[in-house]
């Protein structure tokens, strides 16, 4: 009678086989689920209307910037009787507004790139974590949609800034000005007062010089 070549399994073995079974279920019901939750957050974070999302809230973030910064460098050109028809005072809107357009697309393409990063951050942590590897943290959209609030102060406080140095220069020549006209002597020796300029360059309201 030939001998069967059957081997059978040690106690041992078998004791072995049943904790990784019981490994393998865990892995499957715990573990399994949060490896899928972190695959479909990374795929998501490359989802078009998420780089959609981060270019519209960094354009909002630098109109409502923008608008406070314009508003109070009007207001400061109001306050030193420049024009608003004149050149100096369409200049400083103009070199305004084309200030912001500049640093907004500037903004949105850093915004998308942290969106870009953020994403491979994410993938990074799927391989790690399928090599049992630590995960880093990841930026989240409410850091780069901050990050990008910040930057659009900074950058319109540096707009106005700009123009209030122009409209400073502006104001202490006007300043001076006004006060030499104002120290003229009261007998000037002309025979039409009417046309003595006090305080502006040039009374024509349609013609100002400023």
């Amino acid at each position: 009678m030939g001998k069967s070549n059957e081997v059978k399994e040690t106690e041992y073995e078998k004791e072995l086989a049943k904790v990784y079974g019981e490994e393998w279920a865990y892995y499957q019901k715990s573990i399994v689920p949060f490896e899928n939750q972190v695959i479909d957050e990374a795929k998501q974070a490359n989802d078009a209307s998420v780089y959609d999302d981060i270019a519209e809230n960094t354009n909002l973030g630098y109109k409502k910037s923008f608008s406070d910064a314009s508003n109070n460098a009007l207001s400061s050109m109001e306050a030193n009787g420049i024009n608003p028809n004149s050149g100096k005072f369409k200049n400083v809107v103009s070199d305004m507004a084309d200030n912001e357009a500049s640093v907004t697309s500037d903004a949105k393409s850093r915004s998308q790139v942290a969106g870009q990063e953020r994403y491979t951050g994410k993938m990074s942590n799927v391989m790690a974590m399928g090599q049992g590897q630590s995960q880093e943290a990841t930026a989240t959209l409410s850091d780069i949609a901050s990050s990008s609030q910040q930057k659009a102060f900074n950058d319109a406080n540096n707009s106005r800034l700009q123009s209030d140095s122009i409209l400073g220069a502006a104001g202490a020549v006007a300043g001076a000005a006004g006060s030499y006209y104002n120290n003229l002597p009261a007998d000037t020796g002309l025979a039409d007062m009417d046309n003595v300029i006090t305080g502006t360059p040039n009374n024509d309201p349609n013609n100002w010089t400023v």
